[in-house]
């Protein structure tokens, strides 16, 4: 009797233990959006690096080694999913290790984006990034179950309710900005508010934007409230490329869940409205390449990048072999020796993923990530149609939507604007290991 009772009684600790794991990584989850807000970006007690999000993300790492974090796979989807991670993980190690020496010159030519000393510049740039890709694993190991999915969905949404709620407050305070339409001032807003560019914030709404339309077709009409102030957050920050990025999103997963009625009427109403009422957002999008010139040409349309970012940058790397094998290790454009000389524009990335990736990395495993984003997305794509499901199809054009997004901004390796991709890849993964399971069972 004792011996059952004690038993009995582990066994609700262990429960209770597990729960409690699970309701900190949600809370985690839910923070990633606010990591920098004036008053969270402090450092506590004046020790570098102990601030709150931090402090929370230790407690999920500290959960998810102690629950048997190296406990081997349960099944093949995730050994494989494992082991693309780990090379990911390995190749963005190695990057990282190659940048360390450069911390001084980082800092030299932005002072303002690195800190001075290696042990900050290992803080932000290798260990937070780190994190970022925690949810990953944690979701593959500990949140299998379709509910437990559809929960952490909903976490990302009321997340972002809450960040454009804010956004939005933000903005009707200081409605100079918005007056304005001058993306420096909005830039300085999101810097002064929540420690990001804009375009960072845009990225998380790339990232996320079909999660808050499935809610309103599947779930509840309310939904169309947090769905509704994402789209005024969007079009105040000014980002033209999360708005046009968001719209094809939201185009395709209509096509994909076959809802052709509200696509035909969802396109007739932004007609209407972009005709009556054109804000900075929109004016901004449709002069993209008629600005300051009667021609037109690709670098206009891409506000420069081709001429000041792109073309230098690949002459510079394809004029040395060991430049063009194995790049200049994490933020290699910085590193470039055209930095003085007026033909680059001055940015911690190349504006293009695959070119930035290029820069840090190589031509070798530029080769690898190539084939692998390419082979990833047919392996998604038949696993969707497989699947049928509105929660996969959602998360599919999550990620679909950001890989468009790569052509003019964005990153591969781990950033804050792209951190929910991680466990919205890890949330699709499971869905096709639930399939996989139940036909085996069957």
């Amino acid at each position: 009797m004792n011996y059952n009772s004690g038993v009995l009684h582990h066994r609700t600790f262990a429960h209770l233990g597990s729960q409690s794991g699970r309701y900190v990584f949600l809370i985690f989850v839910f923070m990633l959006p606010f990591q920098r807000v004036i008053f969270l970006r402090e450092n506590l007690f004046g020790v570098q690096g102990l601030k709150p999000f931090n402090l929370l993300s230790a407690a999920v790492l500290a959960y998810f080694v102690f629950q048997g974090a190296l406990s081997r796979p349960t099944d093949k989807i995730e050994q494989r999913s494992i082991r693309i991670f780990l090379l990911y993980f390995a190749i963005f190690t190695i990057a990282l290790l190659r940048s360390i020496p450069n911390a001084p010159l980082f800092h030299s030519r932005l002072p303002d984006v690195f800190q001075e000393s290696y042990l900050d510049y290992i803080l932000s740039s290798c260990i937070v990034p780190a994190l970022y890709v925690l949810p990953f694993l944690f979701i593959l190991k500990h949140m299998c179950s379709f509910q437990e999915l559809e929960r952490i969905t909903t976490v990302i949404c009321l997340s972002i309710l809450l960040l454009s709620a804010a956004l939005l407050i933000v903005v009707l305070m200081n409605p100079s900005v918005l007056l304005s339409g001058s993306r420096y001032e909005m830039a300085d807003l999101c810097e002064t508010y929540f420690g990001v560019h804009y375009n960072t914030i845009g990225t998380i709404y790339i990232c996320i934007a079909p999660l808050l339309l499935y809610k309103v077709l599947t779930r509840n009409a309310l939904w169309i409230v947090p769905l509704g102030l994402s789209l005024a957050a969007v079009l105040v920050v000014q980002s033209r490329s999360a708005l046009v990025t968001i719209a094809v999103s939201y185009c395709l997963i209509l096509i994909l869940m076959r809802r052709f009625v509200i696509l035909i009427l969802g396109a007739a109403v932004v007609g209407i409205t972009a005709l009556l009422w054109t804000g900075p957002t929109i004016n901004a999008l449709l002069s993209i390449g008629f600005e300051d010139s009667s021609d037109f040409s690709a670098d206009a349309l891409l506000t420069g990048r081709v001429d000041f970012i792109w073309v230098p940058l690949l002459n510079e790397w394809t004029s040395d072999i060991g430049l063009f094998l194995f790049g200049a290790g994490r933020y290699g454009m910085i590193t470039s020796q055209l930095w003085y000389t007026g033909a680059l524009i001055q940015a911690t990335h190349a504006h293009n993923a695959i070119i930035d990736f290029f820069l840090d990395c190589g031509a070798i495993f530029t080769g690898v990530l190539i084939i692998f984003l390419f082979v990833g997305v047919a392996i998604a794509w038949q696993v969707g149609r497989r699947l049928n499901s509105d929660l996969y199809w959602a998360l599919f054009t999550c990620v679909f939507g950001y890989g468009i997004g790569m052509m003019t901004e964005r990153e591969i390796f781990p950033t804050i604007a792209n951190m929910y991709l991680f466990p919205i890849i890890a949330m699709m993964i499971n869905l096709a290991r639930l399939r996989h399971l139940g036909a085996f069972r069957g």
